[in-house]
């Protein structure tokens, strides 16, 4: 999915506190900004991910510091991944918009606040300054499970698990996801009760600091003793507003998400074409399948090469020559990082890797980040299996028409692939976009981004010439 291009957004004033509010929709969603009398330097900002205005006492704070204050609506989904392409239309705006704000961003995550803070950030270390969690959900099987059950169904529906098992099955909690977070230098600090009986403190704040610590990271835990979930924060912010001032630029100059390795969050089970299997379930199958494989050629990528290796095309010319296709729906390159580093580097007799990858990406990063990604792929392929031949193929996905955001940003992104050393780049297939600039659908199907068939047997046909060129 990608998230709109920027456009011209109908905005209305409101008053907040006594600071100017800007109320606009972005992506369908209604979203706010409030603005500080003056901007510090930087322009920087904190986001409040849930229950915007209650316990306000540090947003309030840090508007007077100079920071501006933003906050969309994406509903009750728990941070779920769908809405978290909703969450980066929003950062996209006003970091790119009219209001220019500061590209890192304080996250602020009160208690299930603390899963969409979470979750945007596993995506996006690069684009965090600070997380500040307030009594924070960072394990959903803690809450809401067995504790609210309509909250419960609410959150299956939200990330599109099919049943209890699935759901209490996830692999990636924030508490389990944090590598991310520590490769770049996110510092955090959470603000809970000690006697919490909605978000207990063990499971969520307790396992997250331990792990947390455990990877060097930087985590600050102020407790209130005797505590319950309710009431929220601190009467007075001042540790908190100092922490985030003093913490700010820990971050600053990490490498780009897209070179960061991360696990997918991706739920969506029977619409991502894996039936009632996880991404990790799915994930391990590909593995072993490339166990069982004596000398294969590699196909890495998304829900591109997850269709292709699905093909009769495909089964019909590449897989008897032994190619595996290891695509998943919705991975982006951070996310063929982490499998290179879960098991599919650990084949010793690859005869070549093919890297097709980084369509996921637009919803979060620019062309030249996503090459960036495509380079670190290729290195790490390069230090671990240095026999092996790479081939990066070009995005196909020509978008729906001309104007289509998806046209423009895999044009941009295609042509800085040349930079790309260590591997050699395939011919981009003709044919998908027509002599007048309209999208071929006889080749892509009706979203601008799949294969139908016959683009399945050009795809095929350009990997023989490419692999056979280069012998």
């Amino acid at each position: 999915m990608l998230a709109p291009l920027l456009a011209a957004i109908s905005m209305n004033q409101s008053s907040y506190h006594g600071f100017v509010q800007h109320d606009f929709e972005v992506a369908g969603r209604r979203a706010l900004l409030v603005e500080p009398k003056k901007a510090a330097p930087g322009r920087p900002w904190i986001w409040r991910m849930e229950f915007f205005d209650h316990r306000p006492e540090t947003d309030l704070a840090l508007l007077n510091k100079g920071y501006h204050l933003g906050y969309v609506d994406v509903g009750n989904t728990f941070g779920a991944p769908l809405p978290t392409f909703q969450l980066s239309s929003f950062y996209r705006e006003v970091t790119e918009g009219k209001f220019k704000l500061n590209p890192r961003v304080v996250l602020e995550g009160l208690s299930r606040g603390g899963l969409y803070a979470y979750n945007w950030a596993i995506h996006n270390p690069d684009k965090v300054a600070v997380i500040y969690g307030d009594a924070p959900v960072c394990d959903f099987t803690t809450w809401p499970y067995t504790k609210s059950p309509s909250d419960w169904d609410a959150l299956k529906k939200a990330y599109g698990f099919p049943n209890d098992k699935l759901a209490l099955g996830y692999a990636f909690q924030p508490v389990r996801t944090l590598e991310p977070l520590a490769a770049a230098k996110v510092p955090i600090i959470h603000v809970i009760g000690d006697a919490d009986e909605v978000v207990a403190v063990e499971p969520n704040t307790g396992l997250l600091e331990k792990n947390y610590r455990k990877l060097g990271g930087t985590i600050h835990v102020i407790h209130k003793p005797g505590g319950l979930h309710h009431p929220h924060g601190l009467d007075d912010p001042t540790p908190i507003v100092r922490f985030i001032e003093s913490h700010f630029n820990d971050s600053l100059g990490c490498a780009p998400s897209t070179c960061i390795p991360a696990p997918n969050l991706e739920t969506r089970s029977r619409s991502a074409g894996w039936g009632d299997r996880s991404w990790i379930d799915m994930h391990l199958t590909g593995i072993r399948s490339l166990r069982a494989a004596e000398s294969p050629v590699v196909i890495l990528g998304d829900s591109i090469v997850q269709g292709l290796a699905a093909s009769a095309e495909f089964r019909g010319e590449l897989a008897p020559l032994g190619w595996l296709g290891l695509g998943l729906s919705g991975d982006r390159t951070q996310n063929i990082l982490w499998r290179l580093d879960h098991g599919i580097l650990a084949h010793p007799k690859v005869r070549a890797f093919v890297v097709m990858i980084g369509i996921n990406n637009a919803a979060d990063d620019s062309p030249e980040m996503v090459v960036r990604g495509i380079q670190a792929i290729v290195n790490k392929i390069r230090a671990g299996s240095p026999e092996s031949k790479i081939y990066v193929m070009p995005l196909v996905s020509p978008g729906k028409d001309a104007k289509d955001p998806t046209r423009r940003w895999t044009t941009a992104t295609n042509r800085k692939l040349s930079s790309i050393d260590g591997a050699s780049i395939c011919q981009a297939p003709v044919g998908f976009i027509l002599p007048n600039g309209e999208t071929n659908f006889e080749l892509v199907s009706r979203d601008g981004i799949h294969l139908t068939a016959k683009g399945s047997s050009e795809i095929v046909r350009e990997l023989k010439i490419c692999n056979s060129s280069s012998n």
